[in-house]
């Protein structure tokens, strides 16, 4: 029986690719859950599968085994279509680099996940201004991409990732593009929102420092988890 308070749940799950005549083992046989509410960051070597676990969790890659459940619904046993829908309905994503589309603003980038839930317009835009406001963007809010720093970009795209105020957000490295200030101050107001909406949040990172921040500290290395052991 699922526990109700496990956003992601991971049973036996394994990932192998196919690299000409081998199988070369990416994950092998990890046990993971996510409860609400819980912050993780995953740390492990460059190539080590933390990119691959973000993508197993978020139904963006198919495990070779095992059981991947989103919200209790096994996203293995699922069409593409079914994924994509519990993905928007449940989860928000943030990357290394934005990927906020360039000939829009901040306000616009942010209201878009909301209208492609069919929120109607005038409600989108007053969430997405809230959302904004909240990242400290509320004076950029009409400014495109282009105009805003590297810091500002970031903020932006975790305001579009929360403003669904989904159940989990996945994050691949969302300050590695950043100096260690900024790094520091955008993981400060990641946190901070993701108390404040109680989402829990998963962060893949290289940097130690930040990911001791967390509730709790997970490596990956030979593909298994294990818990964080600082040097």
């Amino acid at each position: 029986m699922n526990k109700p308070d496990y956003v992601i749940e991971c049973e036996h799950v394994s990932k192998t690719y196919d690299d000409g005549y081998l199988q070369v083992s990416v994950l092998d046989n990890l046990q993971f859950n996510v409860r609400r509410g819980q912050s993780i960051s995953i740390v492990g070597a460059s190539g080590s599968g933390k990119s691959t676990l973000l993508h197993l969790l978020g139904g963006l890659d198919t495990p070779s085994g095992g059981t991947i459940r989103l919200m209790g619904e096994d996203i293995t046993q699922l069409s593409q279509k079914a994924i994509g829908q519990l993905r928007n309905q449940y989860l928000g994503f943030v990357y290394q680099f934005h990927h906020l589309l360039p000939e829009f603003s901040a306000l616009e980038n942010v209201m878009m996940p909301l209208l492609i839930g069919r929120i109607p317009k005038a409600q989108a835009e007053e969430q997405a201004k809230v959302m904004l406001d909240k990242v400290g963007l509320k004076q950029r809010m009409a400014h495109r991409p282009g105009e805003l720093s590297g810091g500002e970009r970031q903020r932006a795209a975790i305001a579009r990732a929360m403003v669904t105020h989904p159940a989990c957000i996945l994050a691949d490295e969302p300050t590695g593009n950043l100096d260690r200030k900024n790094a520091s101050n955008v993981l400060d107001m990641m946190l901070d929102l993701q108390h404040e909406l109680n989402t829990s949040l998963v962060v893949v990172t290289h940097d130690d420092e930040l990911a001791g921040r967390f509730d709790e500290v997970l490596t990956v290395n030979d593909g298994k988890l294990a818990p964080f052991i600082a040097n």
